[in-house]
């Protein structure tokens, strides 16, 4: 495998506004946070960690954008040390009120932007590094970054085939529409595999809905979009309303199809 190959073809150049990406994904902070771990037992990328990792209460488990921290709380009965990072203040600050909550002393997390931070202050301190559907892992040198932080497993949930019938909308009025992420699926295990490991891959169809204020839409898609590109005020206005048009007594309702694609795969191949 050529890897100078693919890591010219899958790179993830910033070419919007971080502050704005980060401040979006502050406002969605307390959407994701499991209170008391709800729900976190039936979750399908948490059986399969459990499943494949033997955690005998010694690993040491790094998080790779753990947004509001309710993984690495649930692996943190299972674990000697849990550390979570993320780019947002606030999913950083929900993490931690929520593993005070459920006294996880051994968990800490960091606000860290994994594009940027230094790679030694992760690198080969960790028995399993992770990643679930993040845009922290969105290119070879982050994939990379998060393989070198682990010495023995690595494991990344990646959406794949995604339509959002909101976003989707609004990125063809911003400009900015197209579905290229998909090709990352066989960038990953390009990379995985010429870094001479053993990826398995499966997948799982999924379908949700989420449901916001009109106001809480715009934040956050206007957030997103603008992490994405420059918005013109042009393109802001009818965003906004569209956000309008579409709401139903001032709520917005987005439903997401996508599979998610997990691979697994040990460090020594």
């Amino acid at each position: 495998m050529d890897l100078e190959y693919v890591q010219k073809k899958w790179r993830h150049e910033r070419t919007g506004d971080l502050s704005a990406s980060i401040s979006a994904w502050d406002s969605v902070a307390q959407d994701y946070v499991r209170e008391d771990g709800a729900g976190m037992e039936e979750d399908g990328f948490l059986r399969y960690l459990r499943q494949k990792v033997p955690l005998t209460g010694t690993a040491r488990i790094l998080d790779v954008g753990c947004g509001a921290g309710a993984y690495a709380i649930a692996l943190a009965p299972q674990a000697e040390q849990v550390v979570g990072v993320d780019f947002s203040p606030k999913m950083i600050e929900a993490a931690r009120r929520s593993a005070a909550r459920a006294q996880r002393t051994n968990v800490s997390f960091l606000e860290r932007d994994w594009h940027s931070c230094p790679q030694e202050e992760f690198r080969g301190k960790f028995d399993l590094a992770f990643a679930h559907t993040t845009p922290a892992v969105a290119d070879y040198d982050t994939l990379v970054k998060m393989m070198g932080a682990s010495t023995r497993y690595c494991a990344l949930c990646r959406p794949a085939r995604r339509t959002d019938r909101v976003f989707d909308r609004l990125r063809e009025i911003a400009g900015c529409a197209g579905r290229g992420d998909d090709a990352a699926v066989a960038y990953i295990f390009d990379t995985v595999w010429g870094h001479g490991c053993d990826p398995e891959v499966t997948f799982c169809r999924t379908v949700w809905q989420s449901q916001k204020t009109v106001a809480e839409a715009q934040t956050w898609y206007l957030g997103r979009l603008k992490g994405l590109r420059t918005l013109t005020p042009a393109a802001e206005e009818e965003i906004a309303r569209y956000l309008e048009q579409i709401s139903v007594d001032g709520v917005v309702t987005e439903r997401t199809e996508t599979t998610l694609v997990n691979f697994f795969w040990e460090m020594d191949g």
